[in-house]
């Protein structure tokens, strides 16, 4: 499943955002998971300035689940529904990576692609948990301008460079 084109801010070109006109993409690292977004600390805010949307981006199944084992050995199984719509993602889960993400996971499940933006919208974040990176699309100053050195560059499968590198040159980023 994919979400309609029409219900996202920005054209997509093989399960990619185009970037905003004038404005600059940066490289982040994220976690491995669905919504570990690694925003500094200053960058928070700007996504709580305005309402924020979030929808998976990637060809997804119509569920997600994961099963939870306690240390008791009980078993916990949690299925998602992923909306294929646009959600607005709540104010008070914008102030960290943590809350971020367990939102995230309950919404829109554990793996995919994730695409963030503002509802103007002067900025998008797009999240790739597979190569554990996030390419922020906004106007100079908005976020640091400042890429990410990916900690995984030098252990990583030549395949997964390859495409990091063919990213990186459809958006224009230097990487550090």
């Amino acid at each position: 499943m994919l979400p309609a084109e029409d219900s996202l801010p920005v054209a997509l070109v093989e399960g990619w955002p185009v970037p905003n006109p004038e404005s600059a993409v940066v490289l982040r690292e994220s976690g491995i998971t669905l919504g570990e977004i690694m925003l500094n600390d200053e960058e928070w805010p700007t996504l709580r300035s305005s309402p924020v949307y979030s929808v998976r981006i990637d060809d997804h199944a119509a569920n997600d689940g994961w099963t939870t084992t306690e240390p008791d050995g009980t078993k916990t199984h949690h299925e998602v529904a992923i909306p294929t719509s646009p959600v607005l993602v709540p104010p008070e889960v914008l102030d960290g990576a943590r809350s971020l993400s367990d939102w995230v996971w309950s919404t829109h499940g554990a793996v995919g692609r994730l695409l963030l933006w503002s509802d103007r919208p002067t900025w998008w974040i797009v999240q790739e948990p597979d190569l554990e990176l996030t390419f922020l699309c906004s106007p100079a100053g908005m976020f640091n301008d400042a890429s990410d050195v990916l900690s995984w560059w030098g252990i990583g499968t030549d395949g997964a460079r390859t495409e990091v590198n063919e990213l990186c040159a459809r958006y224009g980023v230097k990487r550090p």
